[in-house]
Formats: structure tokens, C-alpha cells, sequence
């Protein structure tokens, strides 16, 4: 079944988060205050782990391997960060 479930994610420099295989990261957005992934998923699908990065505004840029997922703001909307999914090499270490 394909549906699309939400999952919080932190606000921490990089985190892995376990959803089924190849899901697809929808949007990034704040919910009550907390920032969320809302990702389309088959729920028959085996589970894989996936590598996310928040970079800060003013922050060195990541690797051009990175897929850029969006924005979102927190704090009364006087923090800005954006998040990325770690693609490629790196993602298989």
C-alpha cells in the first residue's frame, strides 16, 4: 500500500532515519513548532536507512551529491535551516 507518513527529525547536524526503501521525501515542514519529513512510502517495501543533513543559514554548503529537500524555520521564524539527503558514496558508509 503507498501512503505518506510524517517523521520528525531533529535539529541536529546529521541523523539517520529508517523508512521503507525508496521512499520519497515529499517536504520539510515545521509542525507545533518541530520540524517533520512527510515522505511517500510503500509500506511493503523492506526498510532501509537513510542519512539526512541540516546545514544552518551561513553554513558551509554540502557536497553537490547532496539532494537538497527544502527549508524551515523555527524559533518564531528567526532560525532558517535546510536540509539535505547524504546521496551517493558517503551514503553507503
Amino acid at each position: 500500500m503507498e501512503t505518506i507518513w510524517k517523521y520528525n527529525i531533529d535539529t541536529i547536524d546529521r541523523q539517520t532515519i529508517q523508512m521503507p526503501r525508496n521512499a520519497e521525501i515529499l517536504t520539510v515542514q515545521t509542525q507545533n513548532g518541530s520540524p517533520c519529513l512527510w515522505v511517500r512510502v510503500n509500506t511493503s517495501s523492506p526498510d532501509e536507512i537513510r542519512k539526512i543533513e541540516i546545514c544552518g543559514t551561513g553554513r558551509e554548503l554540502p557536497k553537490s551529491s547532496w539532494a537538497y529537500i527544502g527549508t524551515y524555520e523555527i524559533a518564531g521564524d528567526t532560525l532558517g535551516y535546510h536540509v539535505f539527503e547524504i546521496k551517493g558514496e558517503e551514503n553507503e558508509s
